[in-house]
């Protein structure tokens, strides 16, 4: 009965945690579509994506989403310490790294532009922890049994920098900012439908 309520509690926190993977990409592309209706002084090509953080409802709005999502981020990279990488050294030094980006990314939205070098110190730190995150857990999948979605999150992470780095044309960093969250949007969403997964999965003593 013991073993019965761990393996109960474990899928209750892989269930969480994997919602906590696929909401906030979701829900976020949504507020953002809300914040820049609100915002028509945001442009794609010249601003940046945290103008819309700066005032107005579409303020309020943005840096919620970044406070809510940075909270969401922090379960779902527990629950994945606790069920894809548990038992993982790497794997769980993966997991820290992505919980330290999501308390990155609730600073982005707590620290708005107009607060200067520290908005920018925290968006450094995001777009830093993330693709690091990535790379270790990737490392850690490749060694285990889920070599596909190893390889699956090394590619995120390495289009995430890449995409940060590439000399676009535009004066604004909006639409690059855009383009490297895609990559750790789709990661997130995937590693969330797998944890779900591993939630409806049969203990052995029901099998």
């Amino acid at each position: 009965m013991k073993v019965k309520r761990l393996f109960s509690r474990r899928a209750t926190t892989l269930r969480i945690a994997g919602l906590c993977g696929i909401i906030p990409p979701l829900l976020g592309l949504i507020i953002l579509a809300i914040a820049i209706y609100y915002c028509p002084s945001f442009s794609w090509t010249g601003s940046y994506l945290s103008l819309l953080g700066v005032e107005g409802a579409a303020s309020t709005l943005f840096n919620a989403s970044l406070i809510a999502g940075g909270v969401l981020n922090t379960a779902f990279a527990i629950g994945l310490g606790k069920g894809l990488l548990s038992g993982q050294l790497l794997g769980r030094l993966g997991a820290l790294t992505l919980i330290l980006g999501a308390c990155a990314m609730c600073a982005i939205g707590i620290l708005p532009r107009t607060t200067g070098a520290a908005h920018d110190y925290a968006s450094v730190a995001f777009f830093s922890l993330v693709p690091l995150s990535l790379f270790l857990i990737g490392a850690a999948l490749v060694t285990s049994s889920e070599k596909g979605l190893g390889f699956f999150t090394f590619i995120s992470g390495i289009l995430m920098v890449a995409l940060q780095l590439v000399p676009w044309r535009w004066s604004g960093d909006a639409i690059p900012q855009m383009l490297s969250s895609i990559p750790w949007s789709l990661w997130l969403v995937a590693l969330g439908i797998k944890l779900l997964n591993l939630s409806r999965a049969k203990p052995a003593y029901d099998n």
